[in-house]
């Protein structure tokens, strides 16, 4: 009894280690649809003929701060559900949120420069997210939330 008793609490222990970490950001997770991000996140809006990106179009978005910037989320869905979140950063901002990036994340865990776009990516295990920033010096300053088991696309 003794040995069943230890095999149960064993596997009980050892579940608890491969559970699913929460994957998403801020409330919403990977794959939820519009409705169900309405309803787990305050403050989103349904948005009426969203851009399309990536296959993926904007459907819903609320107001945020993120290290002390006011930005807008953006939230996409493609026919999986929710697929990432896109923040349009003033780029006479991006040096205040690359430094919040780095002191929250780290490191970046890649830096693409390619002369005229630079692509820094931050991976946050934790939270199942990779983090992607578009910077460039014709103004574009673009974060991405998304899942890291989504791939490497900017997407």
């Amino acid at each position: 009894m003794q040995s069943v008793l230890a095999a149960v609490a064993a596997t009980i222990g050892l579940n608890i280690f491969v559970l699913p970490a929460y994957s998403g950001w801020d409330g919403a997770e990977w794959g939820m649809t519009p409705e169900q991000v309405s309803a787990a996140v305050p403050g989103v809006r349904v948005v009426r003929r969203g851009m399309l990106l990536s296959d993926a179009r904007k459907q819903s978005a609320r107001d945020v701060e993120l290290y002390g910037i006011s930005l807008e989320a953006s939230y996409f869905y493609s026919p999986r559900g929710l697929t990432f979140i896109r923040f349009d950063v003033p780029f006479r901002r991006c040096a205040t949120l690359v430094d919040g990036l780095i002191a929250a994340h780290g490191q970046p865990a890649n830096v693409s420069d390619q002369g005229i776009l630079k692509l820094i990516t931050w991976e946050d295990p934790d939270a199942g997210n990779r983090l992607i920033l578009l910077q460039s010096a014709a103004g574009i300053c673009d974060l991405r939330i998304r899942s890291i088991e989504a791939g490497n696309g900017v997407g």
